[in-house]
């Protein structure tokens, strides 16, 4: 863990809140261009609001092939660090390898990617993935965003996403952050046994709100997704299949308010932690009202249970918690972080019953 302050952006919590002196003037926005679907046809009545602006997503690949085993693979049991090029850019990922991992057999993976101003190696130790990692034999994976001086516009230790409407240097100089994830999952798929139709993604904060735009533009190639602490901020989702959704936020989330708001500099309103889950609850046509599926606690999980594909959406509620992450390491400085809630483990359990159709 970094020497720096206390935990100190882990979350991306203050830091999320930038100034503008901070961060200088946004750029001029590009030209606003017809949105790209990442695959397919999609569904007549997304429950998206209306497009707020948000640039096109690169045209998806198509998505990594189906095997029934693997050969020719060397890397075994180990914490890995690896580099893709992209864009010009070195791009850094960490990838965890649970014991017990054959290199013949596809085996699950989880993206996990950190929030505003953190990095890959906090965000492992915050959310304690690598240990359900090695407890469930998956591999667990922490994409690293670039930095301010990677992007040229302000100070170390900002490193951030591009989730659309949110967060920091990439989201206002609109870095590939999504082609940056399909060149890490190409190079992935060349070092270890994947099971591709068991990939899924969730992050903490700006990281959150990043794997909902994957979820919208990458849903050929996600299971499913399970942010922390983050909305969908994305002015038009298009997704081109279901993509399940559990969602975790706690009621006292300063930093991402549980209840919605409009206090990240440079974006736009963002939705209420209901509203994001109600989206999907839309687009993965659900139907009724939801059910009380886990209660301990201060906390409580409803899930809409029947969907098409079986694509359910779950929002975990916790009374009181901060901008933290549920059962994970405990930075007081961001609020209550719950121990009655593991969201680790229960994004596992949801993750292992949905794999892609």
């Amino acid at each position: 863990m970094s020497h720096r302050t206390p935990l100190l952006k882990v979350l991306g919590a203050c830091a999320l809140l930038l100034s503008t002196a901070a961060c200088g003037p946004s750029p001029e926005p590009p030209a606003p261009q017809p949105t790209v679907p990442d695959e397919g046809t999609p569904p007549p009545d997304t429950g998206s609001p209306p497009d707020a602006g948000t640039p096109p997503p690169t045209q998806a690949p198509p998505p990594l092939p189906e095997r029934a085993s693997c050969s020719g693979l060397t890397v075994s049991t180990g914490t890995y660090e690896w580099e893709v090029l992209h864009l010009g850019y070195t791009r850094r990922y960490r990838v965890h390898v649970p014991p017990g991992y054959d290199a013949t057999r596809p085996t699950a993976a989880v993206l996990n990617f950190h929030g505003y101003s953190s990095n890959a190696l906090e965000q492992e130790y915050v959310s304690r993935m690598s240990e359900v990692a090695d407890a469930e034999g998956f591999l667990a994976v922490y994409p690293q965003g670039l930095d301010g001086p990677e992007l040229g516009l302000g100070g170390s230790d900002t490193r951030s996403w591009n989730a659309g409407d949110c967060c920091g240097q990439a989201q206002l100089l609109q870095a590939d952050d999504v082609g940056f994830v399909d060149a890490l999952l190409a190079d992935l798929d060349t070092r270890v046994c994947l099971d591709t139709k068991r990939l899924y993604a969730t992050g903490l904060s700006n990281g959150g709100f990043f794997s909902y735009r994957l979820a919208c533009e990458r849903s050929g190639q996600f299971a499913a997704i399970a942010p922390v602490a983050g909305m969908e901020s994305l002015g038009a989702c298009a997704p081109g299949r279901p993509v399940p959704v559990m969602h975790f936020h706690g009621t006292d989330d300063t930093t991402v308010l549980y209840e919605g708001g409009n206090n990240v500099p440079f974006s736009p309103p963002y939705p209420s932690a209901a509203e994001s889950v109600s989206r999907w609850a839309l687009r993965n046509q659900c139907n009724g009202s939801a059910d009380t599926t886990y209660v301990q606690g201060d906390s409580t999980c409803v899930t809409h249970t029947t969907c098409t594909l079986g694509a359910s959406c779950t929002l975990c509620t916790v009374q009181g918690g901060g901008h933290t992450w549920p059962g994970g390491l405990v930075p007081p400085e961001y609020g209550k972080t719950t121990q009655d809630l593991d969201a680790t483990r229960e994004m596992w359990l949801f993750f292992s019953a949905h794999p892609r159709p």
